[in-house]
């Protein structure tokens, strides 16, 4: 069975996984293909805000380690 993965990006985080399933085709038709379509949605949504929050630590990060001027 085919599975579909949602990454954060490893160049701007750890790549975390932030969702994963395995689908078959009968998943992408009518009702069950909506639903699915509204996982990815939220998926992609949460990867993204995962990325945000990874970029924010490293710079907050990056910052302390600076000496004060």
């Amino acid at each position: 069975m085919a599975q579909i993965l949602v990454l954060t990006d490893p160049s701007e985080a750890d790549g975390e996984v932030i969702y994963s399933e395995s689908v078959g085709s009968v998943h992408l038709e009518g009702h069950a293909g909506a639903q699915l379509v509204e996982r990815l949605r939220w998926a992609v949504r949460d990867a993204q805000i995962a990325e945000h929050r990874a970029m924010l630590r490293e710079a907050s990060a990056t910052r302390s380690e600076q000496p004060a001027a």
